[in-house]
């Protein structure tokens, strides 16, 4: 008979099951490498049975739930001795003062199996019921973890109270010499600037800036036009303890060719009677340890720059379009313009922006443009009018030019840009200024006589028409340590009747040291059997239930009292002085 060739296409699904297949006829060499894989397998489908006794799992980390081992699947004995126990603080800190309250409760049980006293009262301190207060003195009670402390701290130990800092700075001055050191400033356009020392436990400080103004017309010939004034940043700065920041404080816009501090831009240097104002000088806080010099003309670098407050513009001298743009904002005004623009409007300079300084009139060369952290110069043409300086900013405004021809009036100066970008400052915010006013006056915060630009009116006194310095203001809210101080205590419990008039009388002392007390000179206990009128003193000792590091013990000591009136109302007292201690419980017994 011919053979049939059975092919995979002429079985029908389910044909072969496990009843066609005789025992032991599919073995391991029936079936390819990796042809049974975890997803041919059902959940649940190997148990335990059908594992080897023994499986070496020591290349494999295994991972078992939270619950999964219990108490009832270890063994009744566990070998630990080569084993290492760690515990969290918290659970070693729960389990010594537990074996202290198991030491407690001994000693109350000693009362009554020793020395037959089977009349008496136990006070944990769970709360101040128990306690008279009208007769103790200086008590302090730790409610968090129910104990009486010797201390003007509730814990007995040093303890730390929330103090507000708030640093003002000038060019010249500082409101707190806890934390800062004040800059200098020896001559116009000269100067170091101020560092502030982030205090302990300050972890944020809030800021706010404001940058100087421009000066204003000069001399009883100038029209009614003024300084620009001062724009103003805020932000929220993220710091750590320790840390010094350095502070830069603008200079107001004053004189003719003259650069403000903080590199506002200089007027023109021309015969007096025709300049232009040199630009008013940013206001920041700064990071950079290298000192700001180094940042000047080079390319930003914004790690080192926290926030910044354009300075405003100086006027420029002539007959039109010679007022300062204002400091920004994030982009300052033009001169001759009371909003935010980049490019100059004809000889009046363009404000600085967030990636460049503002920019010139074409008609003319400015000796010095303006630039990252600094504020472009003025420029003068053949007719002797000159514009006025830029304000310094994060990229500074450009001074002002003449005009062309037929129009000899000379530009006012941009103002320069602020800054709050620096990824360490949240919540940060811009104002700029309008005009010859400054931005951020109308802060609680402001201090008068800064941040505004000269004013416009004709005066033959060139220095009632300067602008005013800015103004930098620190704040935050962090921690100092107090010392406790020992304060000497006496606690004396509520009257507690007994039931017949007693003899003898034991006090049972929970009691944890601070410092190193010396017990029945530092720690005196005395009880009383008619209502605190007589008491007589129990010498106590350590009875050695509690030892180790937590200093918590077990003080006990008998007392008799047949010596006094008689009386039934019990009652304990407990005098503490020199070194500081807490007391966790109090038992009195009695018969």
């Amino acid at each position: 008979m011919a053979l049939t060739k059975v092919t995979g296409k002429g079985l029908d699904n389910n044909v072969v099951d496990s009843t066609k297949l005789s025992t032991n006829s599919v073995t391991e060499t029936k079936i390819a490498t990796g042809a049974v894989t975890s997803a041919k397998i059902s959940d649940g489908t190997v148990s335990a049975d059908d594992l080897a006794s023994s499986l070496d799992l020591s290349s494999k980390t295994v991972t078992l739930p939270t619950t999964s081992v219990t108490a009832a699947m270890l063994s009744n004995t566990l070998d630990l001795s080569s084993k290492t126990i760690t515990l969290p603080q918290s659970a070693t800190a729960t389990l010594d003062q537990n074996i202290a309250l198991l030491g407690f409760k001994m000693a109350i049980t000693d009362g009554l199996t020793i020395f037959n006293l089977v009349d008496g009262v136990v006070d944990e301190f769970e709360d101040e019921s128990g306690t008279c207060a009208s007769a103790s003195t200086n008590l302090t009670y730790n409610s968090a973890d129910d104990y009486y402390v010797n201390s003007t701290s509730p814990t007995g130990v040093a303890f730390c109270s929330s103090v507000p800092y708030s640093a003002g700075f000038t060019t010249t001055s500082i409101t707190e010499p806890d934390t800062s050191v004040t800059g200098t400033n020896p001559a116009f356009g000269s100067g170091t600037f101020a560092d502030f020392t982030v205090p302990t436990a300050v972890t944020s400080l809030n800021a706010y800036v404001w940058g100087a103004g421009g000066k204003g017309s000069m001399g009883a010939t100038d029209p009614a036009y003024g300084g620009g004034g001062g724009g103003f940043t805020s932000g929220t700065i993220s710091v750590t303890p320790g840390q010094v920041l350095e502070v830069v404080v603008g200079e107001a816009g004053c004189g003719s060719g003259i650069t403000g501090q903080a590199l506002g831009g200089g007027g023109s240097n021309t015969p007096a009677d025709n300049l232009g104002g040199g630009g008013a000088g940013l206001s920041g806080v700064f990071t950079n340890s290298e000192g700001f010099p180094a940042l000047i003309d080079n390319s930003p670098k914004a790690p080192q720059v926290f926030l910044v407050a354009g300075g405003g513009g100086s006027y420029g001298h002539g007959n039109t379009i010679n007022y300062a743009g204002a400091g920004g904002g994030l982009i300052g005004h033009a001169g001759g313009q009371t909003s935010a623009q980049n490019s100059a409007r004809g000889p009046g300079g363009g404000g600085g922006s967030q990636t460049q300084g503002g920019q010139y009139d074409l008609i003319q060369t400015i000796p010095s443009p303006a630039a990252f952290l600094r504020g472009g110069s003025s420029s003068r043409g053949p007719q002797a009018h000159g514009g006025g300086g830029g304000g310094g900013g994060y990229y500074g405004g450009a001074g002002g030019s003449r005009g062309g021809p037929g129009n000899p009036a000379g530009g006012g100066g941009g103002g320069g840009s602020s800054y709050y970008g620096h990824p360490q400052i949240t919540s940060g915010s811009t104002e700029d200024g309008s005009g010859a006013t400054g931005g951020g006056i109308a802060s609680p915060l402001y201090i008068p006589g800064t941040n505004e630009g000269g004013p416009g009116q004709p005066n033959p006194n060139p220095a009632n028409d300067n602008g005013e310095d800015g103004y930098v203001l620190l704040q935050g809210t962090g921690t100092t340590p107090t010392p406790a101080s020992v304060t000497s205590s006496t606690i004396i419990s509520d009257p507690f009747t007994s039931t017949t008039v007693p003899t003898t009388s034991r006090i049972v002392v929970f009691e944890e040291n601070v410092g190193t007390p010396t017990l029945n000179t530092d720690i005196i206990a005395s009880i009383s059997r008619n209502n605190g009128t007589n008491y007589t003193t129990a010498t106590l000792t350590d009875s050695g239930y509690v030892t180790g590091s937590s200093g918590q013990r077990i003080l006990t000591g008998t007392a008799t009292i047949s010596g006094q009136p008689s009386g039934q109302s019990m009652r304990w007292k407990l005098e503490l002085a020199n070194n500081t201690v807490k007391i966790h419980g109090v038992a009195l017994q009695w018969k």
